[in-house]
């Protein structure tokens, strides 16, 4: 695993917005599990039942450790499947409130932390990390050493675009800061209305701090039964580029939290921030 030395983070934070355009903030950490079958001695594409050994013991002693701030308990729809047969897939929920955020997901191999309207990164930094050493504390390493494998943060927001009035390109050119032209001779030669009906754009980009991906993605969609472009911050980080411990993934949180604001203030800067009450 590499070293991750716990560098002052530059903080360039963004001041509370009065209209925040979030819908969801997330994190996630996975680490390895169990394969029950070995590579061998199955056919090709057979399906591969997995085993977490600290599920779902870890789930019972989490929400001990944290009932005080998260009492209601809900059970997903995978709970109807075999655990084995649903890795890295959510089976319960802790929310702070009914039906509401923040929330704490847990299954075999996964552990989530959501928020949404009421985010503030202070909030949603102090829940990452009691959450990570919550998993750290808990996993019974007697039966299988505990190695994180991925570690993701991300921002899901929702800013709003009038169909009627507004071309979808010239939107994302001039409010969003990301240009898309096609040719026009395409629109002439096939008498083709200049407003697209659909927009979907998908970047990726490596990063080095830290160490794993970036992905941004702009998509045209609908949100609260209105049309919205849906923005996502994705940071995301695998394998030997996870820092193993929590000094690390400590660190891995301001940074991936730096580059995520980073790419709001820029996409976002002028008219739009404007929007959202800053």
């Amino acid at each position: 695993m590499p070293i991750f030395k716990a560098d002052k983070v530059k903080k360039n934070e963004i001041p509370p917005l009065l209209h925040p355009p979030l819908i969801e903030a997330i994190f996630e950490l996975r680490w390895e599990i169990e394969n029950l079958q070995p590579n061998e001695a199955r056919p090709q594409g057979a399906f591969v039942p997995m085993r977490d050994p600290a599920y779902p013991m870890m789930y019972g002693r989490l929400y001990e450790r944290l009932k005080k701030d998260f009492p209601f308990t809900e059970d997903l729809p995978s709970t109807g499947a075999h655990p084995e047969t649903t890795p890295y897939v959510p089976r319960h929920r802790i929310r702070k409130e009914k039906n509401g955020h923040p929330l704490v997901q847990v299954g075999p191999g996964i552990i989530t932390v959501n928020e949404a309207k009421g985010y503030s990164w202070k909030s949603f930094r102090s829940s990452a990390q009691r959450i990570i050493e919550s998993v750290v504390d808990l996993y019974p390493s007697d039966a299988m050493p505990l190695n994180f494998i991925k570690a993701e943060m991300r921002y899901v927001n929702g800013i709003r675009f009038d169909l009627a009035r507004e071309n979808p390109l010239s939107f994302l050119a001039e409010k969003l800061h990301t240009k898309v032209e096609v040719a026009p001779e395409l629109l002439t030669l096939n008498s083709l209305n200049e407003r697209p009906n659909a927009v979907g754009l998908n970047l990726a980009y490596a990063l080095e701090k830290p160490m794993g991906n970036l992905n941004l993605a702009l998509n045209l969609g609908q949100f609260e039964g209105k049309p919205t472009f849906i923005q996502q911050t994705l940071i995301q980080s695998v394998g030997e580029l996870l820092p193993a411990d929590t000094e690390g993934l400590s660190l891995w949180l301001e940074e991936a939290h730096t580059v995520a604001e980073n790419c709001f203030q820029v996409l976002c800067k002028g008219a739009l921030m404007e929007k959202f009450g800053i």
